[in-house]
């Protein structure tokens, strides 16, 4: 069936379809893929919650506290035209606190979210 003189000639006049086809399926199966780590990343409890690190985003700590972007956005003092991808090294030095600091914040934060949606 796949050498069928008809499938093959169908291929070669449409080789652009095809391709254009064979791309988005692709970038279709990376995404999934991302999010299907990402969700089993995030849903592990020793990823949950954790001491922030010079290198994260804001976004990973939305991911890591289950918290809403706007949230955290509040949180960090991130205005809306800011890079959401900002070091927590640079939001720390911006704020004058420490990374030890800003992590019981988020913490508290995150606590006083919980209780809130209860």
């Amino acid at each position: 069936m796949l050498n069928s003189p008809h499938l093959l000639s169908f291929l070669r006049q449409h080789w652009q379809i095809v391709g254009v086809i064979a791309l988005a399926s692709a970038a279709a199966l990376w995404f999934a893929i991302s999010v299907l780590l990402d969700f089993i990343y995030f849903n592990d409890p020793k990823n949950q919650d954790i001491a922030l690190k010079p290198w994260m985003t804001p976004r990973y700590i939305v991911m890591s506290y289950d918290l809403p972007p706007e949230v955290v956005a509040e949180l960090l003092d991130l205005t809306p035209q800011q890079d959401r991808r900002v070091p927590m090294r640079d939001i720390a030095e911006k704020m004058g606190i420490t990374l030890d600091e800003l992590t019981e914040i988020v913490r508290a934060a995150a606590a006083a979210y919980r209780a809130g949606q209860q």
